[in-house]
């Protein structure tokens, strides 16, 4: 079964590869922009409170993480449905894993004030 887990782990990477390159001059344009609304999300969330948050502001905020994500949410779908019945796969799901959260971490890094993300298992 490991055998079988090497040309999907070989795929998860060439997709992630190519969404990013793809994506690469279209980021470079707007990073900016992305920053800075990213930025406003974290000023969203971090001072919630359900009686003065503005309900417009924190749609915002939402919409912004949600489109930050949707690049990496595919990636962690495939590894979540990665078999674990051997030794070998557990391992191979767990560096698929290990490698898709250093990419979120890169990713989060670019687009969230101070550049410097840590990501908990505990998410």
């Amino acid at each position: 079964m490991a055998k079988k887990l090497i040309p999907f782990l070989l795929t998860l990477a060439l997709v992630a590869a190519s969404a990013s390159t793809e994506r690469a001059d279209a980021w470079d344009d707007d990073l900016p922009q992305r920053q800075d609304a990213m930025a406003e999300a974290v000023k969203v969330f971090s001072g919630y409170n359900p009686a003065s948050t503005d309900p417009e502001a924190l749609k915002r905020a939402v919409a912004t993480v949600n489109g930050a994500m949707a690049p990496l949410r595919p990636i962690f779908k495939a590894i979540s449905k990665m078999p674990v019945s051997t030794a070998a796969e557990v391992r191979a799901k767990e560096e698929a894993r290990a490698a898709a959260n250093e990419l979120l971490t890169r990713h989060l890094g670019q687009l969230l004030p101070g550049g410097s993300v840590k990501i908990s298992n505990e998410l």
